[in-house]
């Protein structure tokens, strides 16, 4: 594929078989038969045993887990790679921009993914509106009419014309270089609705909806429509996180010398809390921070099905800590369980679905590249 080892941060992810919007992640060590035999069964019981033979499995190689210092390491693949997974965040309305922005960028995806505008590509009447389609966000796009839609299309086209003869590493390379100087680049973000608001620790003042960025170095809480940062929360800080009932629930520290605790919940589905979970302990792990024991999953079942699965531990290391040495997860679960994902997942009715986290000196080693 033209990137490097596993220390990349890429990873395989599969689509959902029922939810249209829901990838899932999946562990490196996890059997591709196995996987596709899941996701068939799952697919099975949601048609109530009928085999729907106009549906595959979606596999999709992205970067999971971003890590600033290895910039200068990565393959021209990768940047591409790169370039093609924040367009779609930029298209999903997942990246602050403005439309003049928008429309720049989409020019320079129109170059990468198109080539040269062409002759031949002018007599086709929708090569502006496919461009649009494909790289301009849907948040613009939508609130446009008949003759402004023709205006924006037009405008792309003129600045993809500029680029003519940019070859497709040049492009990528002014592609990131902006897009990078947002903080945020590379973080995952999951929306979630605060049970409290994030600075006050306080139930009133709560707001509706936000992003938790989760980054290499922190999880971030983001307003929602202007993607402003609202709280921050180092890795260093964090007590303890995980789901709890149907929250997921992030427990820190602060270093005010009172030794106080603050608690926080927020709103998100049992696949999301699983997955940012997980996401969190990987990032910790790569930095070697201890992090005990995954989540314990009593049950994963889809659509009243009695099938159960077994709950599994990540692994540790020397002494109880789990630190990995590379940034790929050891957690088993994972690629068993994320086709159950939208079954009832039961968390231990009596008790929280947490991880702890106690944190070495200084904060750990960075990772190798």
């Amino acid at each position: 594929l033209g990137t490097r080892d596993a220390t990349n941060g890429f990873c395989l992810f599969s689509d959902d078989p029922i939810e249209k919007d829901l990838e899932h992640y999946l562990e490196p060590l996890a059997k591709l038969c196995d996987v596709i035999s899941k996701w068939e069964t799952a697919l099975r019981e949601k048609g109530s045993g009928k085999f729907e033979n106009s549906r595959v499995i979606q596999l999709s190689y992205k970067n999971r887990l971003y890590w600033k210092h290895t910039i200068k390491c990565e393959t021209d693949k990768e940047r591409l790679l790169l370039c093609y997974q924040t367009n779609s965040q930029i298209v999903q309305g997942r990246f602050p921009l403005s439309r003049e922005l928008a429309l720049e960028l989409a020019s320079l995806m129109s170059q990468i993914d198109m080539g040269d505008y062409s002759l031949e590509k002018s007599r086709d009447v929708g090569v502006g509106l496919k461009g649009l389609d494909k790289f301009y966000p849907y948040r613009y796009r939508d609130a446009l009419g008949a003759e402004q839609l023709k205006d924006v299309q037009e405008l792309l086209v003129s600045k993809w014309m500029l680029l003519k003869g940019r070859s497709t590493l040049d492009c990528v390379r002014i592609y990131l270089t902006c897009c990078r100087k947002w903080p945020y680049f590379g973080a995952c973000l999951f929306q979630a609705k605060p049970r409290q608001n994030p600075e006050s620790n306080a139930a009133s003042g709560a707001i509706p909806v936000a992003w938790l960025a989760v980054a290499e170095d922190a999880l971030n809480v983001l307003e929602l429509s202007t993607m402003a940062p609202v709280a921050r929360y180092p890795y260093s800080s964090v007590m303890t996180f995980g789901g709890c009932q149907d929250d997921f629930m992030l427990v820190v520290s602060h270093d005010d010398g009172g030794g106080c605790e603050q608690k926080l919940l927020f709103a998100m589905s049992k696949p999301k809390i699983l997955e940012i979970t997980l996401l969190i302990a990987d990032y910790m792990n790569a930095l070697g921070h201890t992090v005990p024991g995954t989540p314990q999953m009593n049950s994963l079942t889809r659509n009243g099905s009695h099938r159960s699965l077994r709950t599994s531990q990540r692994p540790t290391l020397g002494g109880g800590s789990a630190v990995a040495t590379g940034f790929s997860t050891n957690a088993t679960t994972t690629a068993h369980n994320t086709l159950n994902s939208h079954a009832t997942h039961t968390l231990n009715s009596n008790h929280s679905h947490t991880l702890s986290s106690s944190h070495h000196a200084g904060g750990g080693s960075q990772p190798g590249t």
